[in-house]
């Protein structure tokens, strides 16, 4: 598997205050919020690059949505930049740059209502926010359900709602994007594809002012903000403001380089022993970074034949064998064009998967080791261990794969592009 093909997908999803979170490290909690939140560049004064319209005509301005390092494979739960600052008339341009972790782009006056009321409470409320908020919540639409079934249509694909509530069920009605006025009530790009990009054109009228956005999967973890300031109001351009962007974007990789070099050992970026014989490390982090490591360490394991491999899942991933086009991603697109989760990829394959309910105990510093699933292979067929959505500190689940016939055996994660592995059994 590659990158190129555009894959990604998820078992359960949602933000702070609907308690599905969509958990990508060892590290990856409600403080992730305030990383994102510092990630913009809105100026308040006249610095280098910044212009006025004064007839320069419309802008197009870029941003990332997730990250891309290509010396290590890592998702990161921003935008890059997550605030950008516009003219009337100008456009922002969202390209889907991960490696599969599931994403979105969606405005609208819902999610700027709910955003502006969420950014209000203090920490403490953010971690157990009031009924208000949680209402205001709802009438978000989250991309995946709180529980067994397919991807929520009206979050999986564009939909554009002038007025009232998007479609609870099914998908809304197909209609061309209009210019972004601020006055729509669901304005959404879908689950977004690798590379994909989301062009939102500001209508010429459009009133200055804030309007939010965020991923309709990981919620007020993921936002942004497009500022737009009058015409004669000073902006940075729109390569200040990329780059901007992209210096965050290396800061958080920066931080992340320390647990790669560990992962890579099969070693946790906390000082703890990993239980059992040839384990595997399934993702990781690193405590404050802002982004988490989609990668198997060690990349390759050798055993003798009757022996076990046991992968300790950091965030979500699968452990996925002889996988084929029908069942390594669990993203796909219909022949009507919609986007749904593909069961193939998601569920267990050839034995037991992740239990419906994670195991109790353990606690961040020092987490609790519990293999949930085992089985066993013979090195013919698709065989998965599905997608495990529930481990992450303070307790983390494994899977034992014992292998009964020599092989070797290339692997891969169904979530994440470029994750990848190998068993070499003797």
């Amino acid at each position: 598997m590659t990158g190129s093909r555009g894959r990604g997908g998820g078992v359960s999803g949602g933000g702070v205050v609907s308690r599905r979170r969509w958990r990508l490290s060892l590290v990856l909690s409600v403080v992730l919020a305030l990383v994102v939140a510092g990630v913009g560049v809105l100026a308040t004064g006249r610095a280098s690059g910044e212009v006025a319209r004064s007839g320069a005509g419309a802008q197009t301005f870029k941003v990332d949505v997730d990250g891309h390092n290509p010396a290590a494979n890592e998702a990161f739960i921003a935008y890059f930049p997550s605030v950008v600052r516009v003219h009337p008339g100008d456009t922002v341009v969202f390209k889907m740059v991960g490696n599969g972790e599931p994403h979105t782009v969606t405005l609208g006056t819902t999610t700027n209502t709910l955003l502006a009321a969420f950014e209000k409470l203090t920490p403490a409320q953010q971690n157990n926010p009031p009924k208000s908020i949680i209402a205001l919540d709802a009438k978000v639409p989250n991309l995946f359900p709180n529980g067994p079934g397919d991807a929520v249509q009206s979050a999986a694909n564009p939909c554009f709602v002038t007025s009232g509530a998007p479609p609870a069920k099914g998908r809304c009605p197909k209609v061309a994007q209009p210019d972004f006025t601020g006055q729509e009530t669901f304005y959404n790009s879908g689950w977004l594809n690798s590379n994909q990009k989301f062009t939102v054109h500001l209508a010429s009228g459009i009133a200055p002012g804030t309007y939010r956005f965020m991923c309709a999967l990981h919620r007020e973890g993921m936002t942004g903000k497009i500022v737009v300031v009058p015409q004669s109001a000073p902006v940075a351009s729109p390569a200040a403001q990329f780059a901007a962007g992209q210096k965050t974007l290396k800061g958080i990789e920066a931080k992340l380089t320390r647990a790669v070099g560990l992962l890579r050992q099969g070693k946790p970026p906390i000082p703890v022993t990993l239980p059992g014989e040839n384990v595997v490390l399934a993702g990781s982090g690193q405590p404050g970074a802002g982004g988490a490591i989609t990668e198997f360490g060690p990349k390759v394991v050798h055993i003798q034949v009757g022996d076990s491999v046991t992968w300790w899942m950091i965030g979500p991933h699968s452990v996925t064998f002889d996988s084929t086009k029908t069942n390594d991603d669990i993203r796909r697109t219909a022949p009507d064009g919609t986007v749904h989760i593909n069961p193939a990829a998601l569920a267990p394959a050839g034995g037991p998967g992740e239990p419906a309910k994670a195991p109790t105990g353990g606690t961040q510093a020092h987490p609790k080791f519990v293999v949930v699933a085992s089985s066993s292979w013979n090195g013919k067929g698709f065989h998965s261990s599905g997608v495990f959505g529930n481990s992450d500190p303070p307790t983390i689940e494994g899977y034992k794969l014992t292998f009964t016939k020599a092989g070797k055996y290339k692997y891969i994660c169904t979530v994440h592009d470029n994750m990848k592995g190998e068993v070499d059994v003797g």
